[in-house]
């Protein structure tokens, strides 16, 4: 079963994160300079719940991406979280060449335990319940998306700065998160790393015969550059106009195969209940 490109490890150090206030807010669009004032939208994260084992996947993996281009992917920001023992790990018998990659994250297994994933495949919209529940089979997905994603955003994020060296394998960014609405509470900052197109085994029972050595898999989260739940951005609440800063120095995931394919994805949740309420995406340079 799959042969290991390369290696997991799924922690990497943080050597920097600090928060500091600006003078101005700016709207922008998730990746950079964004859309003028009043333009900003809610973006939506979809969190694909996923497992290389699972045979019923590679169809929600479908849907998702469906829903991305119906929506747009500067608005459906999508992350494949490999996640749970059962379908994550490296499957026996070990060192067969054929599903030995363990896509595990500590990020992806500790989600799946809090939010108490307990089939594959799920999904979170923007963690916001619909139909009263959290974890959303596929076809509920299109409209937990229609549902919130006219919602005018209280706040928008994007990276202010982005850049990757190569020779030191070392990601500097800068996310920037501005008030367009007062808002109460703590909110935290969390930033994902995550990787497209890896080629890698996939059980997928539509597929003849069923175990897929060339699938593609998307958008996967290969870690998280601030921990599992992120990092303190709003303490108590914060007034419109405000803007912060964070900035952070990484080194990149050893987990990572071609730095080229991936991307960050920042979002903001609201710590009382893990709703997710504005997101960005940027590609490494």
């Amino acid at each position: 079963m799959p042969i290991r490109p390369q290696t997991v490890v799924t922690a990497a150090l943080l050597l920097f994160a600090a928060c500091d206030y600006v003078d101005q807010p700016r709207q922008g669009g998730g990746g950079g300079p964004g859309p003028t004032p009043g333009e900003t939208s809610r973006r939506i994260l979809l969190e694909d719940m996923t497992g290389h084992t699972c045979n019923n996947c590679p169809s929600a993996t479908q849907t998702a991406l469906q829903l991305q281009a119906v929506y747009g992917a500067e608005n459906v920001i999508l992350v494949g979280v490999h996640c749970t023992d059962a379908f994550a790990a490296p499957y026996p018998p070990i060192g067969d060449g054929v599903l030995d990659t363990d896509f595990r994250t500590p990020a992806g297994n500790a989600y799946a335990t809090s939010f108490n994933i307990t089939f594959l495949p799920t999904g979170m919209v923007s963690r916001k319940p619909y139909n009263s529940s959290l974890t959303l089979s596929q076809s509920a997905w299109g409209s937990a998306i229609a549902e919130i994603i006219d919602d005018d955003p209280v706040m928008d994020i994007w990276f202010g700065s982005l850049t990757y060296n190569s020779t030191t394998n070392v990601v500097n960014t800068t996310v920037k998160v501005a008030m367009l609405e007062d808002i109460v509470g703590d909110h935290n900052l969390v930033i994902y790393l995550t990787e497209d197109n890896v080629i890698d085994y996939q059980i997928d029972n539509q597929a003849t015969p069923p175990i897929v050595p060339d699938y593609n898999h998307r958008h996967v989260l290969r870690d998280n550059l601030n921990g599992t739940w992120g990092t303190l951005a709003i303490s108590g609440g914060a007034s419109v106009g405000d803007t912060l800063s964070f900035p952070f120095t990484y080194p990149l995931a050893s987990n990572v195969i071609e730095p080229a394919n991936c991307h960050l994805v920042a979002y903001v949740y609201r710590n009382a209940d893990y709703e997710v309420l504005q997101a960005a995406e940027k590609k490494l340079p």
